[in-house]
Formats: C-alpha cells, structure tokens, sequence
C-alpha cells in the first residue's frame, strides 16, 4: 500500500547557496547555505501558518566523490528576532549518516506562528559539496487548524554570502 501525496509546502523558502574556496594549508574548505523562511516579498503566502516541524535534506553533488569513512564537518546558526508566536527556542538535528544525503531538521520548543512580519533564517557551512535540489517536509497548518505533513522541493540559488 502505498501513502497519498504529501499536501504542498505553506511555507515559503529561500535557498542560497556560496561554493566553498580555497582552504587555507591545513583546513577545510565549507560550503555555505542559507536556509531564509518565512520572506515572502511576492505576497502568495496565506498567513498565518502554524509550524510544528521543518526538516531539510540536503544531497551530496551528483559529481563529488566523498570518502565513506570521512566524516561531513558542519556547523550551524540560527538567526532569530525573539517574540511571541516565535517557537521561543529552536532546536537543530542533524543526521550525515545516510552517506549521499545530510539532513537537518528544525525544532521549534513550541509551534511557532509565521504571520509575514518575521523569518527565521538558517546558515549551514558543510564539508561535502551540495546538490541543487532539496527536499523540504514540514508540519504546518494555516491558522489554528491541525498541522500535516506537506513536502516540496527548493533550488539551491548561487549567492555569494557575507561571512
């Protein structure tokens, strides 16, 4: 038996992506993804939208090659302006286990409400060179109104991004 089709994404999201460069002697090099959600400057979004959950998979280039016994380095941040309705904290897992796939997943410590006038943006540098599609699944629900399960794909976009 196989599961109907996940609802589509309430969320909007922007996915900008800066290739890693040169190393100095002796470190690795990261790429850098910044995850911005919640912006909507087209105005299509529904607001608001209660979010419970967003988890981000994130594939190795088709064309790298990346050594199954080394590990991926990563770091994350999030940026947040505090405030009601905001999640209060978030929590950030990640898994690097699956070796063609890193996922992130994003834990808010109460159901956040995007209204349109906050984003919640999240900057990843990674070891392993990124594939330009991912895959986004979120729980999510327009207005007071139970959260489901909704999945979509987002491009990465070449950005050169500040440090």
């Amino acid at each position: 038996m196989t599961s109907p089709n996940p609802a589509p994404l309430l969320l909007p999201y922007r996915l900008e992506h800066t290739p890693a460069t040169t190393a100095q002697p002796g470190a690795t090099a990261l790429h850098r993804v910044r995850l911005t959600i919640g912006d909507d400057p087209t105005g299509r979004t529904t607001w608001p939208i209660r979010c419970q959950r967003i988890a981000l998979a994130l594939p190795v280039a088709d064309n790298a090659s990346v050594p199954a016994d080394e590990p991926a380095i990563l770091r994350t941040r999030l940026d947040l302006e505090r405030g009601p309705g905001r999640g209060r904290q978030w929590l950030v897992e990640t898994t690097t286990t699956a070796p063609a796939t890193t996922l992130l997943t994003l834990l808010p410590a109460e159901p956040a409400r995007f209204d349109g006038t906050w984003t919640l943006a999240l900057t990843l540098d990674i070891s392993t060179p990124l594939g330009s599609r991912t895959r986004i699944t979120e729980d999510t629900a327009l207005g007071d109104t139970n959260p489901q399960r909704r999945a979509g794909n987002a491009t990465l976009t070449a950005t050169p991004l500040p440090n």
